[in-house]
């Protein structure tokens, strides 16, 4: 595997464990998917969960899922 294609795996849509490993994976998982929708994208999704969890990220009241 080279370190691109390596990379690309880090990053995609269906990677939620590396997203979750850390705030700044998180971090850098929410600015690579911004066209991507939470709940639809697992990376993001896991991503946008960490950082709630964390109080880093406070979910606009009127999107709130119920």
């Amino acid at each position: 595997m080279t370190w691109d294609s390596a990379l690309f795996d880090r990053i995609a849509c269906n990677n939620g464990l590396w997203a979750a490993t850390s705030v700044a994976n998180a971090h850098h998982t929410m600015q690579v998917h911004l066209d991507c929708m939470v709940g639809e994208c697992r990376a993001k999704t896991a991503a946008y969960r960490l950082l709630t969890e964390e109080g880093l990220l406070v979910p606009d009241s009127g999107r709130a899922k119920q």
